[in-house]
């Protein structure tokens, strides 16, 4: 059995080389002839590989030409806007500042229209030394330096007081004055405000300490900025002075007429004991400052 089973495997095994060695001897030509195409056929796919890798490239340089020219579009897009807002807002800055300075030298076209006032100024201009130190409120400065020739304590308004100005109130009048104003000290603001809300003897020793020597005060411009005075000076302006709205005339309380301010405009009435007077007319008054 054995022996049987022996013969039978070698059989087998020497019947399968036979018919591998056929197939083999079979296969040989076709193997050949695919090797021969092998080359051709790499060939091929990697012609077709480096096409397609080719166009891959071509699109995706496309793509970025067209994203680098729609992102530079944008950017020049921007440049152009933002140029075109700096060139707005410049001209707009010029505009308020013309505007602005045509608003300033509207006040000297008011004060020249007002009649008494030309006159008041050049008569300052008579009467005082050169180099003489002028008392006035803060808005009549620039009159008193450019017209009568003559320094004063402070020709601007400080920062501080620009509620009570009146091209200040609106909010491009309060912009354009933060931007173009020309701004004053503080502390001669409310040296000026002190002077004309104390009693005589109470602003003398301030007057010298900016050798004060003539004063001028106009009327009814004064008596209407007196609520302004008193409030930097830090009172209640209606303390001090009446108003009646039906026959136009102003009247000071008993606390106003010890007020230097209103002892120069009343002063018919509330004679001043330190100030002498040298000039008046329907506007204004001019006065020598006597120190004791």
């Amino acid at each position: 059995m054995k022996a049987r089973y022996e013969k039978k495997r070698i059989n087998i095994s020497r019947s399968s080389v036979d018919d591998a060695d056929t197939r083999l001897n079979q296969r040989t030509p076709q193997r050949m002839y695919s090797r021969e195409h092998l080359s051709v056929f790499v060939d091929n796919c990697t012609r077709t590989v480096r096409l397609r890798t080719k166009n891959h490239i071509t699109q995706t340089e496309t793509l970025v030409s067209c994203m680098t020219q729609r992102f530079w579009r944008k950017r020049w897009f921007l440049a152009t806007v933002i140029i075109i807002a700096l060139v707005v807002a410049s001209l707009s800055l010029v505009w308020m500042k013309s505007d602005y300075q045509r608003e300033q030298d509207a006040v000297l076209e008011y004060f020249s229209r007002q009649r008494g006032m030309p006159d008041a100024f050049d008569k300052l201009e008579e009467l005082t030394p050169q180099g003489s130190v002028v008392l006035c409120w803060w808005d009549y400065g620039r009159a008193v330096k450019e017209w009568s020739h003559r320094e004063v304590i402070e020709a601007y308004p400080s920062r501080d007081i620009s509620y009570t100005v009146g091209s200040s109130r609106t909010i491009i009048g309060n912009i354009r004055s933060q931007l173009f104003g020309t701004w004053g000290s503080s502390e001669k603001i409310h040296d000026l405000a002190n002077i004309f809300m104390l009693t005589e003897e109470q602003a003398l020793p301030i007057l010298a300490k900016y050798n004060a020597r003539y004063a001028i005060v106009f009327t009814p411009d004064d008596l209407q900025k007196f609520i302004w005075i008193a409030d930097i000076a830090g009172y209640n302006g209606t303390e001090y002075l009446t108003y009646d709205k039906d026959t136009d005339i102003y009247a000071p309380t008993v606390r106003g007429a010890q007020v230097t301010l209103l002892r120069l405009l009343f002063d018919h009435t509330l004679p001043p004991r330190y100030f002498t007077q040298l000039f008046e007319n329907d506007k204004a008054k001019i006065y020598r400052i006597d120190y004791p």
